[in-house]
């Protein structure tokens, strides 16, 4: 899958340990000598200024062209130190980089002599690998060495490649007192790669201006206030000093309060038996001093829990009963400390896995291997003898998925049948800005009503990317704007079920203070609602005052198609997307839309059960997408009422009831209807229900479309999507072309994704009632997966949506399946693993790939037409890194989360 296609929780943990914990890696090798360290800054130019303002400035320039090493040295003594005209940036020499063995080998330069506490420092430097290496990251990262103990930071790491130069630039702050502190390069996962490094720069960045947040401003948890807590978690470094800008901040705005790492058991219990509740303390009166509600994270998890918890003297699991003696007396002392203090405990965490197999869906972690499922109620059980009053949680990630919230719900239905106290299920809610969708976080909540239990939202963050490559200096404004209006959306589900939650709890305060600045790779992020100097955001700005947020200017497809204005559901509506329309936590509609020449066709289904004949849906274009100010000539608006009344002439619609309102099928002239035209485009829906009116809108949330362009979205005219049949028959899964083959229909992956040449694939497709099988015979000169990320190697990839729903992210029914040439395999959901029969055969033109793939749930029956797509994934000359992707369909990049876009496959 893509760099973050399948969420790997171990992963997740280790960038929780970065983040959260002081900064240590724990131990690693010190530099070869003290005495390099020494004369570290002897050579190369360096030197300290005044700047106009009487502040010291300081700038090292290493640049290699007296033909020294200029300080430099290898961290582990093992490794070759050149200069080398190889190794030039810029000028005649730059440093080459061999002989290293482990990833933490490199070169290092001692910089303890010019960096001051508190103040901070930009480094850059220029990478490039020797020629024919393989594509790798290359990390700049700063050692410091503090009481005794060394921490490693990272600065940068990139991608480094042999065909040019990569720059590494970033900041650093000097935060802690040191005995010593230096810079080096390291490729941590890959200890042989040899790599240049030229013109590296360290100087001081000008002194800051003093933070001040603003205090004139709502607090958010006043704007909250009877509905639910407004939380957030911190680190004890961020309140330490009561007076401190970040300690304001948390004051004013928020009124539950979550220690981010100091309560779990490695901070609290490190060694058995031996106690520390320094930090814990800090934070918990810090909260008590102020007002503020308490909450615990997290007794029992399969993570930074220390390993002798699990084992006991001889090496051996710990038996169960000693576990159980274990965890009682953590739990009696943590939550026996904090007693009245604490209101609610994440009891449990992360125990849902439904990729490990489990009975349940139970994460097969020390805890499960050492006592089932039996642990989570011993959990609960000695929490609730601790503190009878403390509300107790179950706690997980992912829980908008249906499949893991299913088991996640069945898991505290048969606790609470038990007599187990749980009180209440905690939703971490780490998401991105596209996914999951804000019906999918509904849904996520209602499926809980049941259980008559509290809810609250526990860990919520957005970052604002969806892959792991992307990495921005800045954050851009139209990604300020959608990351604003998401929240909108989203607080405006969680307000809907005030009634269920009892706090929404953000995962850090501001952006400087967040663990996806390391997590899933190391790069800005900007995922809170405060940014890095403290100051109120636009996602801030969505929640208390959305008119203060600019219009974000969405993008949606219309699918090229014809129909009849009848309001009937004609087989070709299902291609097309359906775009919700948000209003107060939930879909006051969905519209879709298809074109032919000179016709664009809308389709709207309102969810109003209060019948009005004022009622209306008002569609606008804007012909030549000129976003402006007042209309002009080419700018309509189009209003299609309830009872069907005043028909626009020459545009064409009926109104049809529905069960749950009404639906307006149109039909409006547009001038110059081809594949890729783009025009402004926006929907509106009027609600009137007696003197009172409510307005919906897709784009322009502040509904000004009547007079004004430059709040409409905008909608291209696309191709409609490809179509083929697949023809009922059963395979053998062998690697073998069998004769059965011969009656199936052929398709090719001749769209390129990336790239414009190299491997594609001619593809055939039978069914049966127990699954999908997909031959692909693969042309391709070079197979090779040479890389570790698999997407990046030769393989094909299947994607089925079964109820061809063409959802915007994966829902049960639908799976990514991807089988490389040596017939391994990966699958997204993880969940679904089980469901994929592969074989894999070279040939002399390439490798041939036969899949079978079990339907999930109830099987679809002849003429059913099912999302599908298929796509070759081509390194093309064994670098490590993916040339070409060439697809039968849908082009975007993103089927691998978004089936919008997937192609369709009728069951013959």
């Amino acid at each position: 899958m893509k760099k973050h296609r399948m969420k790997r929780s171990i992963l997740l943990m280790i960038a929780l340990v970065l983040v959260l914990a002081p900064l240590s890696l724990g131990t690693r090798p010190s530099p070869a000598s003290a005495q390099q360290e020494s004369q570290a800054l002897s050579e190369g130019r360096a030197g300290t200024s005044e700047t106009g303002d009487g502040a010291a400035s300081v700038r090292i320039s290493k640049d290699f062209e007296d033909g020294t090493l200029q300080g430099w040295f290898g961290r582990g003594g093992n490794e070759v130190l050149t200069v080398s005209p190889l190794a030039a940036h810029t000028g005649s020499y730059g440093m080459q980089v061999t002989g290293r063995t482990q990833g933490w080998n490199g070169p290092q330069l001692d910089v303890t002599p010019i960096m001051e506490t508190g103040k901070t420092y930009r480094l850059s430097a220029w990478v490039k690998l020797p020629a024919g290496t393989p594509g790798s990251p290359v990390s700049m990262v700063i050692q410091r060495t503090t009481g005794g103990t060394n921490a490693y930071e990272v600065v940068k790491s990139v991608q480094a490649g042999d065909s040019g130069w990569v720059k590494l630039s970033g900041e650093y702050t000097l935060q802690q007192p040191i005995e010593s502190l230096a810079v080096y390069f390291e490729s941590f996962d890959h200890p042989t790669l040899d790599f240049y490094v030229d013109d590296v720069v360290i100087e001081r960045a000008p002194d800051p201006v003093p933070i001040e947040i603003q205090k004139d401003i709502p607090s958010l948890k006043d704007v909250f206030a009877g509905q639910f807590k407004l939380g957030t978690a911190v680190l004890v470094n961020e309140i330490q000093n009561p007076n401190s800008p970040d300690a304001e901040l948390v004051r004013k705005h928020f009124n539950s309060l979550t220690a981010g790492n100091e309560l779990k058991w490695d901070a609290t219990e490190p060694a058995e038996g031996q106690f520390n509740f320094t930090a814990a303390d800090k934070i918990v009166n810090f909260a008590m001093d102020n007002g503020i509600a308490m909450r615990g994270h997290t007794l029992v998890w399969h993570s930074q829990t220390p390993k002798w918890v699990f084992y006991d003297r001889g090496g051996n699991l710990a038996s169960k009963e000693l576990l159980y003696a274990r965890m009682k007396k953590h739990i009696d002392t943590v939550v026996g400390r904090y007693k009245g203090k604490i209101y609610a405990w994440d009891v449990v965490n992360e125990v849902i896995e439904p990729g490990d197999q489990k009975p349940g869906g139970l994460r097969n972690s020390l805890w499960y291997q050492i006592a089932g499922e039996e642990f989570i109620e011993k959990a609960f059980l000695f929490a609730h003898e601790a503190d009878p009053d403390a509300k107790l949680f179950i706690n997980d990630y992912n829980t908008n998925d249906p499949v893991k919230r299913q088991f996640l719900h069945d898991l505290i239905k048969r606790l609470k049948a038990k007599g187990i106290p749980v009180d209440g299920v905690g939703h971490q809610t780490h998401i991105g800005i596209e996914y999951p969708r804000v019906q999918e976080l509904d849904d996520m909540i209602q499926a809980f009503r049941d259980l008559d239990i509290d809810q609250q939202v526990t860990e919520l963050d957005m970052s604002i990317y969806t892959n792991d490559t992307d990495a921005y200096e800045t954050f851009p404004t139209e990604l300020q704007i959608k990351q604003a209006n998401r929240y909108r959306e989203i607080f405006d589900v969680f307000r809907k079920h005030s009634d269920q939650l009892s706090a929404v709890i953000f995962w850090g305060k501001d952006d400087l203070n967040t663990w996806l600045r390391t997590f899933p790779v190391v790069r800005n992020n900007w995922p809170l609602l405060f940014d890095e100097r403290l100051q109120a955001k636009y996602a801030y700005w969505a929640l208390v005052d959305p008119a203060k947020v600019p219009v974000e200017t969405k993008r949606t497809k219309a699918l090229e198609a014809s129909v009849k204005i009848d309001g009937q559901a004609e087989a070709v509506w299902n291609v097309a997307q359906a775009v919700p329309i948000q209003a107060g936590g939930k879909a006051a509609a969905t519209y879709k839309t298809l074109w032919d020449a000179g016709h664009l066709y809308v389709w709207v289904d309102v969810d109003d059960a209060t019948v009005n004949g004022n009622d209306a849906v008002e569609v606008y274009i804007d012909e030549n997408n000129g976003k402006t100010n007042a209309y002009e000539a080419d700018d309509k608006k189009y209003t299609f009422r309830r009872s069907g009344a005043n028909p626009h002439k020459p545009a064409e619609y009926k109104a049809v009831k529905t069960e749950k309102g009404y639906r307006i099928e149109a039909s409006i002239p547009v001038d110059g209807a081809q594949t890729g035209k783009e025009i402004g485009f926006d929907v509106r829906i009027r609600d009137r229900s007696g003197s009172a009116e409510e307005l919906a809108s897709w784009n322009d949330i502040h509904h000004r479309q009547d007079t004004d362009t430059s709040g409409y979205g905008v909608l291209t005219m696309a191709e409609g999507p490809r179509t083929a049949k697949a023809a009922k028959g059963t395979a053998v899964i062998d690697g073998d072309i069998d004769d059965i083959w011969n009656k199936a229909e052929q398709i090719v992956t001749d769209r390129w994704v990336s790239g414009s040449s190299g491997s594609t694939a001619k593809v055939r497709t039978l069914w049966d009632d127990n699954r999908l099988y997909v031959l692909a015979e693969v042309t391709d000169s070079l197979v090779t997966k040479r890389s570790a990320n698999v997407w990046e190697q030769d393989s094909v990839e299947i994607f089925i949506d079964q109820n061809n729903a063409r959802t915007g992210s994966y829902d049960g029914d639908d799976g990514q399946y991807r089988v490389n040439f040596d017939n391994e395999t990966s699958v997204n959901p993880g969940s679904l693993s089980a469901n994929l029969t592969s074989a894999a055969k070279r040939t002399p033109t390439g490798y041939i790939i036969e899949a079978a793939v079990d339907w999930v749930g109830t099987p679809p029956k002849a003429g059913s037409i099912i999302g599908f797509d298929v796509q070759v994934n081509n390194d093309e000359n064994d670098d490590g890194t993916r040339d070409s992707v060439a697809i039968w369909n849908d082009t975007s990049d993103r089927t691998w989360q978004n089936l919008t876009n997937i192609g369709l496959l009728t069951l013959e």
